[in-house]
């Protein structure tokens, strides 16, 4: 029986290059911490997303013959989030499909190849998009709209409110002016870890640390070579799997250390991507409140629902999603499309932190 016959092998083609797409989005740091943390909301269209500002005066201390207060309106304090769309196409070659008709092991061959392609060129558009996404038709991305500017200095436009004009959307931002290893007089701590602690300081929110510090591979390396250098040379070793040299992964001051090739050269991000609650913080270790993070795969159906600061954005409906395949007029190649959605809603920006410096490099030099 040919190819074109068995209706369940073309099932299973199929079947196949969406499980190839999402193995490929995985090994996007950014995108599957977003996935894995529970912070994606379903959204149709567009979305109200409120921003969490210092509130204005709510209640009121009075005494007699005082006017009663007028009530206050959150509508300055909103943003509206859509959703973007990725498409990508793969085509077959419907002569070479006819010719190799007897022979499946030749079509699938030739069907992997392409759902790898396809696989790969979503994994690199989406992940670029959700770091450098410029807008419009890009996402907002996260080095976008993090800028690495002094608040007073940021002007971008994110989810329809303008940086420049609303103080209260403003992110952290912490600069680094000598090598990531400089002493400075007095001080035995490398530069680099006082900027990542000030980092830290800046974008805790009441006792909610930011979950994630993400970085690029130099600036990875470099953290992991000053925990090294600075913790102690000599451990009682009582296990064989802790006679180990090195760290495998690590948090810094509460926060997870990792990198992601997307991420732009010498910049630290200090990120809400989960709630991180701290008891020591409070002083009371009987505080264990802990947001739920227990969605659906797909995301939740409100932006409250959501465990982190910022979220990104899916529509349910379109999810590798794949369109038909067909044959332009006169031609033998037969092309097909797979649509996917995605982008990134900020709740509270101020939350968010990044680290720059003064000359592109100092970051990723020790000394």
């Amino acid at each position: 029986m040919a190819y074109t016959e068995q209706s369940k092998a073309i099932q299973l083609l199929d079947t196949r290059l969406r499980k190839l797409v999402v193995q490929e989005l995985v090994k996007s740091y950014l995108y599957y911490r977003m996935r894995s943390s529970g912070s994606m909301v379903k959204c149709y269209e567009i979305i109200q997303v409120p921003m969490y500002v210092s509130p204005p005066q709510l209640g009121r201390w009075i005494s007699y013959n005082d006017m009663l207060p007028d009530a206050s309106t959150t509508a300055t304090a909103m943003g509206e989030a859509t959703n973007r769309y990725v498409v990508v196409p793969s085509g077959l070659d419907m002569l070479y499909q006819m010719v190799h008709e007897n022979n499946p092991d030749k079509i699938y061959d030739m069907a992997d190849l392409k759902s790898a392609e396809v696989a790969w060129a979503l994994r690199r558009t989406i992940s670029a998009g959700l770091w450098n996404g410029t807008g419009g038709k890009q996402p907002d991305g996260i080095a976008t709209a993090i800028e690495k500017d002094p608040p007073g200095s940021q002007s971008q436009v994110v989810m329809g409110v303008d940086k420049a004009i609303k103080a209260w959307f403003r992110n952290k931002y912490v600069q680094l002016t000598q090598n990531f290893g400089y002493l400075a007089s007095g001080s035995a701590i490398p530069a680099g870890f006082l900027a990542l602690l000030s980092l830290i300081q800046q974008a805790t929110n009441g006792t909610l640390k930011p979950s994630d510090l993400i970085t690029t591979q130099a600036i990875f390396e470099m953290i992991r070579r000053g925990m090294i250098e600075y913790s102690s040379p000599h451990h009682m070793m009582t296990e064989y799997k802790k006679a180990q040299m090195g760290f495998e992964s690590f948090t810094f001051y509460g926060s997870n250390i990792a990198w992601d090739p997307n991420c732009p050269d010498d910049s630290v991000y200090a990120l809400h991507l989960n709630e991180v609650y701290d008891p020591d913080w409070t002083g009371d270790p009987r505080d264990k409140a802990k947001m739920d993070a227990d969605l659906e795969d797909i995301g939740a159906d409100s932006i409250f629902e959501i465990n982190g600061s910022l979220t990104q954005l899916g529509h349910p409906n379109i999810q590798m999603r794949r369109i038909a395949p067909r044959s332009p007029y006169r031609q033998l190649v037969q092309t097909e499309w797979i649509l996917h959605s995605t982008n990134i809603a900020y709740m509270r920006m101020s939350d968010q932190g990044v680290a720059g410096s003064d000359n592109d490099s100092r970051w990723s030099t020790w000394s």
